[in-house]
């Protein structure tokens, strides 16, 4: 296929709003490489709005003691798509909660990024997301790999052999773990990347407060390519700038 894969992963149960509906916007609006869109998990009704985006069903997997069941959920789905779309070569993995607001191509999503270290925190319980850090951190300092934080809440490609390695040596679909820790600290790790934590960097404004820097957000549409939030970072001012900016109103005047 000569499409850019972007495979988005969705529960509706997690949803707080109309995260999904911004996120395929920014996307189409947008991304300048061709491209197809796949909910992986649940079917939502945006995947009847364009022959740009599908739906790829795979059921939640069953709780396992001590493991982190959002992490097993990729497994499964991720695998149910790679059957669905075998021609390809890899996939961009993206949350429902990241949203494009400036031109961008797959060059922008191949430019490694980091958070810093990953999984550095005081002990977490396993089976929950920080324990799956900490999980991983060690699994790659066992083996002598980086262990930087690729855990940036914005898109990025994986290819299938590589990833499907992984899921084998070790036993992700019964063992959870961070699968972009994993796969870029042992594939890229030694590679150059942009800390999207630390400004100045083209590339993120994050939302991750209840009481968020509007003004922040505000330049963020003249100066970022991708806002993404947290659970607790959706608020009512986030859903209206994207409702203005993705409807085109033409009433909101975005700071540079």
């Amino acid at each position: 296929m000569d499409k850019t894969l972007i495979v988005i992963p969705y529960c509706s149960e997690g949803a707080q709003g109309r995260e999904l509906e911004y996120a395929v916007a920014g996307w189409r609006r947008h991304f300048k490489d061709p491209y197809l869109i796949v909910l992986a998990g649940e079917d939502h009704p945006i995947t009847r709005t364009g022959d740009d985006i599908c739906c790829v069903p795979s059921p939640r997997v069953a709780p396992r003691d001590n493991q982190y069941r959002q992490h097993l959920d990729y497994v499964s789905c991720f695998k149910k798509v790679r059957e669905a779309f075998p021609d390809t070569a890899g996939y961009v993995r993206v949350g429902d909660d990241c949203y494009a607001v400036r031109d961008f191509t797959l060059d922008d999503i191949l430019t490694p990024k980091t958070i810093g270290e990953t999984g550095k925190n005081s002990f977490s319980a396993p089976g929950t997301w920080q324990g799956d850090k900490q999980r991983t951190r060690a699994a790659l300092e066992a083996s002598g790999y980086t262990t930087h934080n690729y855990t940036t809440h914005l898109p990025q490609f994986f290819e299938w052999d590589k990833m499907a390695a992984l899921w084998e040596r070790y036993g992700m679909d019964r063992v959870s773990y961070v699968d972009e820790d994993l796969y870029y600290n042992i594939y890229e790790g030694d590679l150059p990347a942009v800390n999207v934590h630390a400004e100045p960097q083209p590339y993120k404004c994050g939302v991750y407060r209840s009481n968020p820097d509007v003004a922040t957000i505000e330049a963020a549409f003249g100066n970022k390519v991708w806002i993404t939030n947290s659970p607790v970072g959706w608020v009512p001012q986030l859903d209206m700038m994207l409702d203005q900016y993705y409807n085109d109103a033409g009433t909101w005047v975005f700071k540079k």
